[in-house]
């Protein structure tokens, strides 16, 4: 039998020529959820000017000093302001409208109020050029609504085409719905991608478990062979395209480093993928090269150790992978 394959060659063999696909430009609700090109920066102060916090009178503050049920300050005029509304230029404060007798001929204010009440200054919820999110990164449902809310029409980020040809339909919707997770975007228009269920079964990578996954590039598209059980189709996906796609997306990994809660134990000789629990601080690691239903539903990370790790001891350092939720797929 030919000798495996590590798993680092075959990455890699296959990503050498792979460069990052080209971004589009899309508005942010639909840009959610994908890699982002290039920083993401706010283009102006946000708020722009100030604004109210609650519907009321706008008033400059100092003019307020001093005012009483009992001794009521008159005031030049009546700013009404909704919740959302910039305030006029001069004025720092919204009074509440049961602050402000309105009764006689002359506006009177019953109540003094300090500077900065009941309104949000320009720049509170951030300054220009202030960073939202770097490039490769995921763009967020929040970070996608401060880039709304400061008039951004289009963010540009990298959707890669993946073609789902696996045969078993659950594991096809299963592949989609990670790959939507990490930024990718399930086609069959001109893939960047192409995951497969492996026909030939022969064993060529040094994988604990996935011994038949592989990863090659093709006329340019990268195409990822993925054995037909659950669990070792996982490990390829873990192992294999979740480096795939960083490098289609531009984006890097960024490990959380914990110490083992117990001890890890490993074979030389191939490379073994333990799943990672959160555990306190530390991470619970499961049997490495062991996939099962318990622990993918209750793994947050992941890590590979190389064929020469016999293992590790308690209280040990690991850098995990985080993993997209593999209970429910989505992030």
């Amino acid at each position: 039998m030919a000798a495996l394959l590590t798993l680092d060659a075959c990455l890699s063999q296959a990503l050498s020529g792979t460069t990052a696909v080209v971004p589009d430009r899309l508005d942010p609700a639909r840009a959610t959820g994908h890699a982002l090109a290039s920083d993401l920066t706010l283009p102006h102060d946000l708020p722009v000017r100030s604004q109210a916090l609650r519907t009321g009178i706008a008033v400059a503050s100092l003019d307020t000093v001093g005012a009483s049920p009992q001794l009521p300050l008159p005031i030049p005029a009546v700013m009404r302001v909704q919740a959302g509304c910039d305030l006029p230029p001069g004025m720092d404060a919204v009074l509440a409208l049961d602050d402000v007798d309105l009764s006689g001929p002359v506006p009177q204010v019953i109540r003094p109020i300090g500077p900065g009440e009941g309104m949000r200054r320009a720049g509170h919820d951030g300054r220009a050029e202030q960073p939202l999110a770097q490039a490769g990164d995921r763009l967020g449902a929040l970070t996608a609504l401060l880039a709304a809310e400061a008039g951004l029409e289009t963010v540009p980020v990298r959707r890669p085409r993946v073609r789902i040809a696996l045969d078993d339909l659950g594991h096809a919707g299963f592949a989609a719905r990670w790959t939507l997770a990490l930024g990718g975007l399930p086609s069959d228009d001109a893939p960047h991608m192409v995951l497969r269920t492996d026909r030939d079964a022969l064993p060529r990578l040094a994988l604990t478990g996935a011994e038949t996954a592989w990863l090659s590039c093709h006329d340019g598209v990268l195409i990822l062979d993925l054995p037909p059980r659950f669990d070792a189709m996982i490990v390829g996906l873990l192992a294999l395209g979740r480096p795939a796609l960083a490098a289609l997306t531009g984006s890097t990994a960024r490990p959380l480093m914990r110490p083992l809660t117990r001890k890890v134990a490993s074979a030389p000789g191939m490379a073994d993928l333990v799943l990672l629990a959160a555990h306190g601080d530390g991470w619970r690691p499961g049997a490495p090269g062991l996939i099962t239903l318990a622990a993918l539903t209750q793994a947050q990370a992941f890590a590979i150790l190389p064929p020469d790790s016999e293992g590790l001891p308690a209280g040990a350092p690991l850098a995990g992978t985080p993993v997209i939720s593999l209970a429910h797929e989505m992030p």
